[in-house]
């Protein structure tokens, strides 16, 4: 099947050819209709994509100082190559999906008409629920203007406003547009304000006041007798902070300004302190965690509701249709002429194979060790496979899975692979899988390619719970295949050369690490506790394996001595080791950006040494022991080393990379910890069979 790409390296706008998805509970898979080009948000990818580098920075100016920060803490060079790496990654356009079901995932019938956030593709997978039913009545093409309307609907929802109030919607592009009806539908009087005449002229046909001058406040306090407006609805997109100005001194007290669109947030004290005028934002087309009220599919559920009442037209917002052959097309129309609105792709009715989840791509480039990955996210893209294709000699890339095939065919492509698939159950005919999946997913993956024969690395952590680390364990010792974890930190120069030094010590050491961990969005997956378990199990590990792999002997005992509630998982543990050695692991979640990423202090008895951020490694009283230049900043963090020994172990021709002891252990006491930050910060004995106090899943007292 073909699916359309932005490329936002090179700025072209393509279609690729692209496995089929698969279908599994909660997925709905379905084979497209029509689909809606968003003018707003996917005009503005296309420009950036079809920007130089400079005028990329220029459209994301937030950004120059989060690269300044890197270029101090890594060096140009490793910055340099982490943005051109993420521009080397094209995205998939379109989030206005019409089509018929072909696996309803067990919640809609197969042949059901439905909405999604889908891309543009012949074949889509997506939640089912950021899907709905269409009622009769509702045409396809109408129906694809559903999700931008629940965009319009959702920031409706938030102005609070009831039948005969007054409200300005600042903006008046296609979502403008679709606002304006919506409001008017609800019986409320609508002011409309846009610099473009057609669009002002669309809008006052649609049964909106349209202000003269530019002078928008005044003309909002005067169309309201000078009492101020209920709301305001800024769909704009500009980088002036006058929408928000004009649009706060045209509220009545207590009035309320909701942004949907992209505008200047400098904000004047003074424009919301007289009439206590609220401000807020509205995040996309509703919540997507559960079904209910204010869901997406609540949302798009009383769109569509509007749409087969009459309430909600559509028809004319339609600027052109392209066949979906055309798309490209499509968008050079799109960024050639801004008053383009409405683009519709038409899909025909032509054979698609939606069973065809893989697809061939020729021979490997590689001549080592056959290897296949499971996950093809960021981290795959932009660290693993560049780090295992540098290898000499380079292994053979067998498959590249992806519940996103074009993600799999891009990674194949990219990185020489043979074939792209969608279903993780594809033949595989490779020595060693590497799955960089979702960690709920770990454990059952690696015991299924354990079984099979398959050496495996999996991309931390191991498991989620001690149940599903004792039960890889088992599968390990079973297939007496090699297992690895991505702990690549105890194979980096710097720990290589430091535990050299070390070996033969037996004094008490103590070991330090400050992690600068940054945040997260607050709905990161990582943070969910089914399908990333929390970044501790996930993160923290790493450090945890290193002070085992430094210190040289088991834990013990793990105490936590902080665990921040700031709901991105910051905490200080301890680890104490056989012998007395302890280890303080201090991440942090709250430091800024130009602080190193990683420093780690371990010192013993008329020693210590002090590894920076991965690029140097400083000693005293080890016979002047260093490494790394002294302008070095490039961090360098071991993973080429931790891919080469881990593909040796594999063809027979060295030892595990990390004895399967090792790593269960690690594992186990990272899933304590993560139980600890859960809500149970009491001291627990590494023998213990689970945590003192703590029941969980997988877990036992």
């Amino acid at each position: 099947m073909k699916q359309l790409l932005q490329d936002l390296g090179k700025g072209e706008t393509r279609l690729e050819e692209v496995p089929s998805p698969v279908g599994r509970r909660g997925v709905v898979v379905v084979r497209t209709v029509c689909s809606l080009v968003s003018a707003g948000t996917e005009r503005m990818l296309v420009d950036f994509g079809r920007a130089g580098l400079v005028g990329k920075l220029r459209q994301q100016p937030e950004r120059v100082r989060e690269v300044w920060g890197k270029v101090r803490t890594n060096g140009v060079g490793a910055t340099v190559a982490a943005i051109r790496s993420k521009l080397a990654q094209p995205i998939a356009l379109g989030y206005c999906q019409v089509g018929a079901v072909v696996d309803g995932g067990g919640e809609f019938a197969v042949g059901e008409r439905v909405v999604s956030n889908g891309s543009h593709a012949e074949v889509v997978a997506v939640s089912g629920r950021l899907c709905a039913a269409i009622p009769d009545g509702v045409t396809d093409e109408e129906a694809a203007f559903t999700p931008l309307a629940a965009i319009a609907l959702e920031g409706i929802h938030l102005l609070e406003v009831g039948v005969g109030e007054r409200v300005v919607v600042m903006g008046l592009g296609l979502i403008g547009q679709l606002a304006v009806r919506l409001l008017l539908g609800r019986g409320c009087h609508v002011l409309g304000w846009d610099p473009s005449e057609d669009r002002r002229e669309m809008a006052r046909a649609s049964g909106a006041e349209i202000p003269s001058g530019d002078d928008l406040a005044g003309a909002a306090l005067a169309w309201s007798g000078g009492k101020g407006v209920a709301g305001v609805l800024i769909t704009a997109s500009t980088k002036s902070d006058v929408p928000v100005s004009q649009a706060a001194r045209s509220c009545r007290r207590r009035g309320k300004v909701v942004l949907v669109g992209v505008v200047g947030l400098h904000l004047n004290r003074a424009d919301f302190y007289r009439n206590e005028v609220a401000f807020q934002v509205s995040c996309s087309y509703g919540e997507r965690t559960h079904t209910g009220p204010g869901s997406v599919r609540a949302n798009f559920g009383e769109v569509l509701e509007e749409m087969a009442a009459g309430r909600l037209a559509v028809r004319d917002l339609v600027t052109e249709r392209f066949s979906f052959v055309e798309a490209p097309r499509a968008y050079d129309r799109l960024t050639g002429d801004k008053s383009a609105l409405g683009l519709v792709l038409e899909y025909g009715s032509g054979a698609v194979d939606v069973g065809a989840t893989e697809l061939g791509l020729g021979d490997s480039l590689g001549s080592g060790a056959g290897v296949a990955l499971v996950g093809a996210g960021n981290f795959a893209v932009r660290t693993l496979l560049p780090a295992m294709m540098g290898l000499e000699p380079r292994p053979r890339l067998d498959v590249v899975v992806s519940n996103q095939g074009y993600q799999a065919v891009l990674a194949a492509k990219r990185f020489g692979g043979a074939r792209a698939a969608t279903d993780p159950a594809v033949r595989i005919d490779a020595d060693a899988v590497f799955l960089c999946t979702r960690h709920d997913a770990h454990a059952d993956d690696a015991g299924r390619y354990l079984s099979a024969g398959k050496s495996v690395w999996v991309e931390k952590p191991l498991a989620l719970t001690v149940e599903e680390v004792e039960r890889v364990g088992v599968a390990a010792r079973a297939s007496g295949k090699c297992v690895m974890v991505g702990f690549n930190r105890r194979f980096a120069p710097a720990a290589v050369v430091l535990r050299g030094a070390l070996a033969g010590r037996t004094e008490v050491m103590k070991f330090r690490a400050v992690i600068n961990a940054g945040r997260l969005d607050p709905d990161h997956w990582t943070l969910d506790p089914k399908a990333g378990g929390g970044r501790i199990v996930g993160e923290v590990c790493h450090w945890v394996d290193l002070a085992r792999y430094l210190v040289g002997s088991p834990i013990e005992e793990i105490r936590c001595e902080r665990h921040d509630l700031d709901g991105q998982d910051g905490g200080c543990y301890v680890l104490r080791f056989a012998g007395g050695s302890e280890a303080v692991i201090d991440y942090r979640t709250d430091l800024p950006p130009g602080v190193p990423k990683e420093q780690i202090e371990v010192n013993g008895t008329g020693w210590s040494a002090e590894i920076q951020n991965w690029a140097r490694l400083r000693t005293e009283g080890l016979g002047g022991l260093s490494w790394g230049g002294r302008w070095s900043k490039a961090p360098r963090k071991g993973h080429p080393e931790a891919l080469r020994a881990f593909l040796e172990a594999t063809q027979g021709r060295g030892p595990a990379p990390i004895p399967l002891d090792e790593i269960l252990e690690v594992s186990r006491v990272a899933v304590w910890m993560q139980a600890m930050r859960a809500g149970d910060a009491r001291p627990v004995s590494a023998g213990q069979t689970a945590p003192q106090g703590i029941v969980g899943e997988g877990m036992q007292r």
